[in-house]
């Protein structure tokens, strides 16, 4: 079934084109990946799908009464509500049109019944099209697994732009759409809110259209790839690898057809050139002939000639040239302890980093890994007694906020005045970023996410460092610009310690992980992948243990309760201190199995527990009632 088709489609803003003549459709289950360079259209196509922006030319097509949801790249919410109420919001008001409609059908007689029953069924249909019962608890699982876990009354104001994104998700993963609109998704996941997207993503039944950098994400969970350049769309069957392999291939197959269009030009218009010397000193009119049929041929063929390849990355081109050092090692931190307030984020933490080693550090949000990144380039030196950094080593930071630039200075003095490279040499290194004529006098203050995180790249790597301390490198940039990081860290000869959300990035580039655990900084040989795989077979042990130990905790209450069935009623204060105690653990463990059965999107279980949550949540109301009654008695 066909949910959705662009025919012909075009768009534009002002005078300059984005979109021409782009045409595809999206079928129901399937899974498109929407990737172009920054610009290309991508945010345009699904605007215009929401019809939150009109089309200049051609049609869209969509199935009737086809179900959209669409999360944006930038949330804005109410800031007086709070987190699960924005996402109840609309099942909330349904709920109470149902609870309505009961009152309506319990107080109906006579000629009103069948309109009254009739409204009943209609408001029934539409709260379990919304998740009927089932839909808060998968709310606070969604919650819990994305890294919200006992936030969930917490104000919207209170929360960060990342956190927003999350609510944002949730509340559209929630109402179960058809098609699922996904404008980087990705944006301030840690990884285990990105193993959970993943894993959703993939069982999710219905069709999704996403616009992503996160080639991890494109390459877990999509079956096709849409790319976008130079105002038109062409899809590619696939996900973003075998994507990747059709499009190399396809520009090298284009450009020996283009190499061998141009020789083919070339010699129909050294033929022109010959027919139209002969022409002009000969007297016989079939050599004008001919010269008139060869020009019509040549414009022929200049016409259906083929195009020349697109350049991959797009021209961005960064430079890192590392000095040389004779150092044994880059960085020694010992006893390093940080806390804000109640917060301690390290507790006697310890590190140890030789010189040329690629060091990924890795933790979940709000872990620490940026505050010890500003410690690290705040206080390191060869004679502090914390943070030792190599004495012949010249470091180069890539803040994540780039909060190193200038905003009141101009892209050009920025880069120039920061005194690594002439001026002549400035506007060569800005043509290597992507900064053009047209953007010397910009103000820093107001480029993008992308141009400042070029511009900061600019800056760092000029200075020719040989250990660079990286805090998201790539944030903000295209697939092509990432890519481009990546190849010339790859080359770079000197050492790196890096911190990023992109799997692709740490990979390709880091051969140890840094973990930060229980405020300990825990070192893992090998791979991102191959860490990564290891903590996700020893979490399912643990779940696995954890299952089991319940088990046994269940048959032993159930044994005892059988030996003396006269207990109950015989619980002094402090037995029923003690239940109320158990309980409460009881309800916690609940709690924690609903969020399991929904993060491995497991529905029909959550559910179920979910129903067995409520009924325990009642028994333990009940025991702090009895509690309160007997306090009651005594004061009296």
């Amino acid at each position: 079934m066909e949910l959705v088709r662009f025919q012909n489609v075009s768009k534009e803003y002002g005078y300059r084109l984005v979109l021409e003549d782009v045409s595809f459709q999206v079928m129901a289950g399937r899974k498109v990946g929407l990737v172009g360079p920054n610009g290309a259209g991508k945010t345009s196509i699904l605007r215009m799908l929401l019809a939150e922006e009109p089309v200049s030319g051609g049609v869209i097509v969509k199935a009737p009464n086809v179900r959209i949801a669409y999360v944006p790249q930038i949330v804005e919410f109410a800031d007086d509500e709070t987190a699960l109420g924005t996402i109840l919001r609309d099942h909330d008001a349904l709920e109470l049109e149902l609870r309505a409609a009961e009152q309506r059908l319990a107080a109906a007689s006579g000629d009103d019944i069948a309109a009254a029953e009739e409204a009943y069924g209609a408001a029934r249909d539409a709260f379990d099209l919304a998740g009927g019962e089932a839909a808060r608890g998968k709310a606070i699982g969604m919650l819990d697994a994305l890294g919200l876990a006992d936030r969930h009354d917490e104000s919207i104001a209170t929360l960060s732009g990342g956190e927003k994104n999350v609510v944002s998700l949730v509340r559209a993963l929630l109402a179960e759409p058809e098609l699922l609109l996904l404008d980087e998704p990705a944006n301030h996941l840690d990884f285990d809110g990105l193993a959970w997207l993943e894993g959703f993503l993939r069982s999710f039944r219905g069709a999704i259209l996403i616009v992503s950098h996160n080639r991890y994400l494109l390459d877990s969970v999509v079956d096709e790839i849409l790319h976008l350049e130079r105002g038109r769309a062409r899809p590619y069957a696939g996900n973003y690898s075998q994507y990747r392999q059709t499009l190399l291939q396809d520009r090298i197959a284009q450009g020996r057809d283009y190499a061998a269009n141009q020789k083919r030009l070339a010699q129909l218009e050294a033929l022109v050139q010959r027919f139209a010397v002969i022409a002009s000193v000969r007297s016989d009119p079939s050599w004008g002939k001919r010269l008139r049929a060869r020009r019509s041929q040549l414009e022929r063929e200049r016409r259906q000639a083929v195009e020349r390849p697109t350049e991959d990355a797009s021209g961005f081109r960064p430079k890192a040239e590392a000095k040389a050092s004779h150092a044994d090692i880059a960085l020694q931190v010992r006893a390093y302890s940080k806390s804000f307030d109640d917060l301690l984020l390290f507790d006697d933490a310890e590190l140890d980093i030789s010189a040329g080693e690629r060091v990924a550090l890795v933790g979940p949000n709000g872990s620490g890994k940026t505050t010890l990144l500003r410690d690290v380039m705040a206080r390191g030196a060869w004679d502090d007694p914390v943070i030792r950094i190599g004495p012949s080593l010249k470091v180069g930071f890539c803040a994540q906020e780039q909060e190193l630039l200038n905003p009141r200075k101009t892209v050009f003095n920025q880069l120039f005045e920061h005194g690594t490279v002439s001026r002549d040499e400035t506007y060569n290194v800005l043509a290597r970023y992507l900064f053009g004529p047209n953007d010397y006098e910009k103000l820093v203050a107001n480029l993008s996410g992308g141009e400042r995180n070029r511009l900061q790249l600019a800056l760092v790597l000029t200075e020719r460092p040989n250990f660079l301390i990286m805090d998201e490198p790539t944030n903000h940039l295209d697939i092509q610009g990432r890519e481009a990081v990546e190849d010339v860290l790859t080359d770079y000869k000197g050492t790196i310690l890096l911190v990023s959300h992109d799997r692709y990035l740490l990979d390709k580039v880091a051969g140890r992980v840094v973990e930060l655990r229980e405020r300990k900084l825990v070192a893992h040989n090998g791979s991102f992948s191959e860490f990564w795989s290891e903590r996700d077979e020893q979490k399912k042990r643990e779940k696995a243990r954890a299952v089991t130990r319940g088990r046994t905790r269940r048959r032993s209450r159930r044994e005892a309760g059988r030996v003396n069935p006269q207990l109950a009623a015989k619980r002094d204060d402090d037995a029923l201190a003690k239940d109320i105690a158990e309980a409460e653990g009881e309800k916690a463990a609940l709690e924690q199995r609903v969020a399991a059965a929904y993060a491995d999107s497991d529905w029909a279980e959550g559910a179920r527990i979910a129903e067995e949550l409520e009924r325990h949540s009642q028994r333990l109301e009940e025991l702090y009632i009895r509690w309160a009654n007997e306090e009651s008695l005594r004061a009296t």
